[in-house]
């Protein structure tokens, strides 16, 4: 079922597949990311993890944030100050470190609160997350898709833990920027 992205071409051969797949899919497709269909069918450990009532400001979220897939299958989002969102996945062996370049937005005033996550221009994935009492965030990433209504509870959602106040990427990392694609 996984793709990747930067194959065929890099940054560019499957940017319409991208947006079909759906945010979680695609996304994870775009950095060679293997995602069993299973995962999305059985209960998630998260659901049972009580959030918590704390708000969280768009500039708590800046930093490093790490999510398993799968076991052994880490997703990193990296968002910065100024409204970039960088995914990145461990590379396939011998393959360069690659980033997808994205914008993001909250809206911390809703429960649960607000995620807009444009993948390029026109193209924009809403979504909802909030803060466990862990301190962890809780992303309703599958099932999400650009231009579907926003999900208004959580079904399986992706748990990310701040792993770093870090928003370098690796060195060497090659970036799909936000910019150059278009739809």
């Amino acid at each position: 079922m996984g793709y990747s992205f930067f194959t065929a071409r890099p940054f560019l051969a499957s940017r319409h597949r991208l947006l079909a797949s759906g945010l979680c899919l695609g996304l994870l497709g775009t950095l060679g990311v293997t995602v069993r269909s299973h995962l999305f069918l059985s209960p998630a450990l998260a659901e049972i993890q009580t959030a918590s009532t704390k708000n969280i400001a768009a500039e708590d979220l800046v930093g490093e944030w790490q999510g398993e897939l799968t076991p052994g299958q880490d997703i990193t989002w990296i968002f910065t100050p100024d409204g970039k969102l960088y995914m990145t996945a461990t590379p396939p062996p011998n393959e360069p470190q690659r980033a997808l370049e994205m914008r993001y937005q909250v809206d911390n005033n809703t429960k649960p609160m607000s995620l807009n996550i444009d993948l390029m221009q026109g193209a924009t994935v809403m979504t909802i997350f909030d803060v466990t009492s862990e301190g962890q965030i809780r992303v309703q990433v599958a099932g999400t898709s650009p231009g579907q209504p926003r999900p208004t509870t959580f079904n399986n959602p992706t748990v990310f833990e701040k792993v770093s106040t870090s928003t370098t990427l690796p060195p060497n990392t090659e970036i799909d920027e936000f910019e150059s694609r278009s739809q």
